[in-house]
């Protein structure tokens, strides 16, 4: 493509963007820094950056402006799911790898998300593109990822949000009694929770649990802890 005709592009859709983005406040969320760098630099007026959900959360983050999101799928401490689920009031846009397991991606879409961007798209208009449809109150689903999303099935067991944290937190480590400490429960509240979610899925053990989980595209492969499973 003729360099001078993509700068064009783009410079058009920053301009669509700076007319709406009065309403808006812009973060971005990613374990990924090139896709921070890129959406600082394509985006003059990104207001948060941060490279963790604990970090983003930290940040004094708009309570009455619309928020857009932007985040990928990679971070330490929890994936895209978990930011859906933490600030149900933002506008997500995810940014993923091409390769992405097929489970997760259909996930993802099914789970909230308002828009799915290829990250190997994200230097071109594409992620502008996306940025702006999700501003005019509009779903944005980037064209490679949307061909392999075609034909899925739904999910037959949806989990609630408390089973699905109990869930990435097992999948991270966590042991009951861990659980318990951080959720300031008692442990064997814990352990009544595990047992109804172990029935609800059809499951004997966490190991089954985190297997199942792993298929049904929850957990993701990185999030898996070498540990001991707590029965």
């Amino acid at each position: 493509m003729n360099p001078a005709v993509l700068r064009q592009q783009i410079q058009a859709l920053q301009r669509a963007i700076s007319t709406l983005q009065q309403d808006w406040s812009i973060a971005v969320c990613a374990a990924d820094e090139r896709l921070i760098g890129i959406v600082c630099l394509l985006l003059d007026h990104c207001d948060f950056a941060a490279g963790s959900i604990a970090e983003l959360l930290a940040l004094p983050l708009p309570k009455q402006q619309k928020l857009l999101l932007i985040c990928d799928d990679e971070l330490a401490d929890g994936g895209a799911l978990e930011l859906i689920q933490r600030l149900p009031q933002a506008t997500v846009l995810v940014c993923l790898d091409a390769a992405i397991p097929q489970e997760r991606l259909a996930l993802l879409w099914r789970s909230g998300a308002a828009g799915l961007c290829c990250r190997q798209h994200c230097g071109g208009g594409r992620l502008l593109q996306a940025v702006l449809m999700l501003m005019r109150g509009l779903q944005s689903l980037d064209p490679l990822l949307g061909e392999r999303l075609r034909g899925q099935p739904p999910r037959l067991i949806p989990l609630q949000g408390n089973e699905q944290h109990l869930l990435e937190l097992l999948a991270r480590g966590f042991n009951s009694r861990e659980i318990a400490a951080l959720e300031q429960r008692r442990s064997d509240t814990i352990r009544r929770q595990l047992s109804a979610l172990y029935r609800k899925v059809g499951v004997r053990d966490q190991r089954a649990l985190l297997a199942w989980g792993l298929g049904q595209g929850l957990v993701r492969p990185r999030d898996l802890a070498c540990r001991t499973p707590d029965h």
